[in-house]
């Protein structure tokens, strides 16, 4: 028997998603697929999206000439830039657009020799203080790069650092000083929490370009909103089954360190999967499992291969039954704040031990 630990892909949901974010905005929708696609994997997530996605956004030129390799021939924009003159060159040889948010990368430029033009987002740092110029030096960034002849400067961009909480007053701060600002080219801000926050005074039509990342996966980045809510649908669906089935007397305990003690007699379900396929080892009991359907909890701690689970009022449960992780009957952001982290991380750190399986 195949271990029956999976990844089934459903790639219409995916599809589903990029709609829910494009149907927002009258120009366009970067598709984010940075990080293998979120752990979904980046190139069959731009298969997916071939012919809906107005383009693609990634993290890296590493990952965009991949994307270039495979023939995808969308515009493909690197969020993190040129790190050298060499990669100025090869942004210009594969029509790559590069984010510039600091002056060295200008400075790179100028030892880069450039075949063709290169398109360029400025980032503006409106209070996330990662990456981005400050406000008071775009102008000087704007000239310089309006001064080199081989750069077309296409948009001005900023990111959000509160978009996903429920309190928006910062929010609304960096959202007015992007937007009451003249700036010489359109602007696009908005990632998947401000393009499920939007509507027609929020600003979203001055944007001319999305750029919605993990809302495409299915997943709620809204503090007060589920991924149904928002008409969201999970693409990847996390699966595996028992292989095991035993009975604890009320008093033992289950599993390394003994931190879960049985109150009552309890029925234990062993499920093929653990923190060796990228399932959270930190995963708490009581963290939410499906199993034949119903809903049941996760016991003791996580293994490299194995989680333990209480199938007690679940006689129907035997070795060879289906469990869900995560998916349609299990909202992963339900299980990330049971382990005090974002779905982000909890598709990313699958591992390549687990098989994807492509559905339509």
């Amino acid at each position: 028997m195949t271990r029956p630990t999976r990844a089934l892909l459903k790639w219409s949901n995916l599809r589903h998603n990029y709609r829910v974010a494009r149907e927002r905005t009258k120009h366009e929708a970067y598709a984010v697929i940075k990080a293998d696609g979120y752990g979904h994997g980046m190139l069959a997530c731009a298969n997916a999206l071939s012919g809906e996605a107005d383009g693609f956004a990634v993290a890296c030129v590493d990952e965009a000439l991949l994307l270039r390799r495979e023939g995808i021939r969308q515009p493909i924009l690197v969020l993190e830039g040129a790190y050298d003159a060499q990669e100025w060159e090869q942004a210009a040889k594969h029509h790559l657009q590069l984010v510039i948010h600091h002056s060295q990368q200008l400075r790179d430029r100028a030892q880069a020799e450039l075949e063709e033009d290169v398109a360029v987002w400025l980032k503006v740092n409106s209070g996330m203080n990662r990456l981005g110029v400050r406000m008071e030096d775009a102008p000087d960034m704007i000239a310089r790069i309006r001064n080199d002849e081989r750069l077309i400067l296409r948009h001005i961009m900023s990111h959000f650092a509160t978009s996903d909480e429920a309190d928006l007053s910062f929010y609304e701060e960096q959202k007015s000083l992007m937007l009451n600002h003249a700036w010489p080219v359109p602007l696009s801000l908005s990632n998947s929490a401000s393009i499920l926050r939007a509507n027609t005074k929020n600003g979203i039509e001055s944007e001319h370009v999305l750029r919605p990342g993990i809302m495409l996966y299915g997943s709620s980045p809204l503090e007060e909103f589920s991924a149904e809510d928002v008409n969201l649908r999970p693409v990847m669906t996390l699966q595996s089954a028992l292989i095991s089935v035993h009975n604890v007397p009320a008093g033992e305990t289950v599993g390394y360190g003994r931190r879960w003690t049985a109150k009552r007699d309890t029925r234990v379900g062993v499920v093929a999967i653990g923190y060796g396929d990228g399932y959270p080892r930190h995963a708490p009991s009581g963290t939410p499992v499906n199993v034949a359907g119903k809903r049941c909890e996760l016991i003791g701690r996580v293994s490299m291969d194995m989680i333990t689970v209480d199938i007690t009022d679940m006689p129907e449960a035997q070795i060879g039954s289906p469990v869900e992780l995560w998916g349609e009957l299990v909202d992963i952001d339900d299980v990330a704040r049971y382990c005090n982290t974002i779905s982000y991380e909890l598709y990313c750190r699958l591992t390549p031990r687990v098989p994807r399986i492509n559905l339509q």
